[in-house]
């Protein structure tokens, strides 16, 4: 198998296990009715992915290296004020909630599956939502320093309730999609998320 093909079959397997993952869940989802979706054979997955468990550890890669990563980066350009900072965090969250709904959702479903479960996905998962609220939690910081934020906010604690509301305006979002105005539903997200950290 080229080297095109195999990356070709390799993203088919994710896009499937994703979308299946958030549909019937991780533990609900068998590799059977994954390589079925992707219109893969069981060999085929198993030529590149060792497992299940694998394969949905590689989606949660996929979400920090995508997501996580670019993000950090995006808003650690060129500086900025704590204040420009935020800003750019949240566009960049609007745009890739945009660009990628599934993963998102997949995140946020994976999460809830997972949370207490003992799986040995769980502590990955944390991981990577410990580096998300590092993240806020410098910027939030920086913010309060400066007076540019509340000083009456607790940075990390604060860090997690933007996760917590980020992960629920996602899954409203998917429930709802019929009804909501994307455009005026990200902006209610946005405002009030900086509403709740900028000082008066």
């Amino acid at each position: 198998m080229s080297n095109k093909k195999r990356i070709h079959s390799s993203e088919r397997l994710l896009n499937s296990a994703m979308k299946l993952f958030v549909k019937k869940g991780y533990k609900g989802s068998s590799v059977a009715e994954i390589t079925k979706d992707a219109g893969l054979t069981r060999g085929a997955l198993y030529c590149h992915f060792e497992t299940k468990e694998h394969l949905a550890r590689e989606i949660i890669k996929l979400f920090e290296e995508k997501y996580l990563d670019k993000m950090i980066a995006y808003v650690e350009k060129e500086g900025g004020s704590p204040s420009q900072k935020f800003e750019k965090m949240m566009r960049f969250n609007v745009w890739f909630a945009g660009e990628h709904p599934d993963l998102c959702l997949f995140m946020t479903v994976i999460s809830a599956e997972m949370c207490g479960s003992r799986n040995r996905l769980e502590p990955y998962l944390k991981s990577v939502y410990r580096k998300w609220n590092e993240f806020i939690t410098g910027i939030l910081k920086d913010g309060k320093r400066t007076g540019a934020f509340k000083k009456e906010i607790d940075p990390q604690m604060m860090a997690w309730v933007i996760i917590g509301v980020h992960d629920g305006v996602l899954l409203q979002k998917e429930m709802n999609r019929e009804t909501i105005d994307l455009q005026t539903y990200t902006k209610q997200f946005r405002n009030l998320i900086i509403s709740g950290v900028r000082s008066d």
